[in-house]
């Protein structure tokens, strides 16, 4: 199905003014491109997968794009931005609009090129639309959706790796921050006894959910929705998370709570250049097996002293 696509350059105040006012005009939803968001999480370093070469491109424009029927007449709408404008005691930044046909089969499915299979030891991770390439492995099929991995980002693959060397067959698992579901599920087919998956995101929730009945592992898996373990009194023999340094270090209390004496610790998403952090925050407490990097990130698999 083809659509008109209308971008609107607006400021970072003015979004969700435009961003409304097109969902009133009847668009099927709405996208910004905004580098203030950019700025904001490199500032506050609550995001350590932001690529900063982005902010080279940021020159203080908010891109809105909306999605109408092809035969929807832009002039309205253009009429109400212009309205707007005038009104506005605040800079509202051009509000000029831009018009494209897009087929809604692409723009919906492009994202499935970016994702191939994946061999990890004796795994390898396959997008649910594709055929395992290795039958020397253990395939585990994943649908990421727009939102989550496959496991080609180098964080995840060593997660995998690494969990391969804890032993991990007849164990009790966690997956915090679990996204996809991807670890957990790649536990399970290890021979995990059961993993718990955990995750304050709904859209995560219902993507692991979908992901344990692609690999007939759902009889073992738990799926929380909330942070780390909430309520949970579990201690369990491996616990597997992918999240960025600050939150490796926000819940490290909880992962020490919740993981046994002896048990195994994966931690992946680690930026370069902040690996010390990881070492020096657990080192007390846990043994380093084995660390890996690959590009700019670090995985590292601890023991629990």
């Amino acid at each position: 199905m083809k659509w008109q696509k209308i971008t609107v350059s607006t400021t970072h105040e003015f979004e969700e003014l435009v961003s409304s006012c097109m969902l009133d005009f009847g668009s099927e939803g709405v996208s910004v491109t905004d580098y203030a968001e950019f700025r904001d999480a490199v500032k506050n370093r609550i995001w350590d997968y932001i690529d900063e070469k982005l902010l080279e491109k940021d020159d203080g424009t908010v891109l809105v794009s909306g999605y109408f029927p092809l035969d929807f007449d832009k002039t309205t709408l253009e009429s109400e931005l212009a309205e707007i404008k005038e009104r506005s005691p605040f800079c509202t930044g051009s509000l000029e609009t831009q018009a494209e046909t897009v087929d809604s089969a692409t723009w919906e499915n492009v994202w499935k090129d970016y994702y191939k299979p994946i061999k990890s030891g004796k795994l390898t991770i396959v997008p649910k639309w594709l055929e395992n390439p290795n039958p020397d492995t253990v395939p585990v099929y994943i649908n990421p959706g727009m939102a989550f991995g496959t496991g080609s980002h180098e964080t995840t693959g060593m997660c995998v790796e690494l969990m391969q060397l804890a032993d991990i067959k007849g164990k009790t698992v966690a997956d915090v921050g679990c996204g996809s579901g991807i670890l957990g599920i790649c536990a399970l087919t290890l021979g995990a006894e059961s993993c718990t998956f955990v995750d304050n995101d709904e859209n995560a929730v219902a993507a692991t959910k979908e992901n344990c009945g692609y690999n007939k592992v759902g009889d073992r898996a738990e799926i929380v929705l909330g942070s780390l373990l909430d309520g949970e009194s579990t201690e369990f023999d491996v616990v597997l998370a992918n999240l960025t340094v600050d939150l490796l270090l926000m819940l490290k209390n909880g992962i020490n709570t919740n993981l046994k004496k002896g048990g195994k610790a994966v931690f992946s998403g680690i930026i370069n250049g902040r690996e010390s952090e990881i070492a020096q925050a657990f080192g007390k407490e846990y043994r380093l097996i084995k660390a890996e990097k690959r590009g700019e990130w670090h995985a590292m698999l601890f023991e629990k002293l």
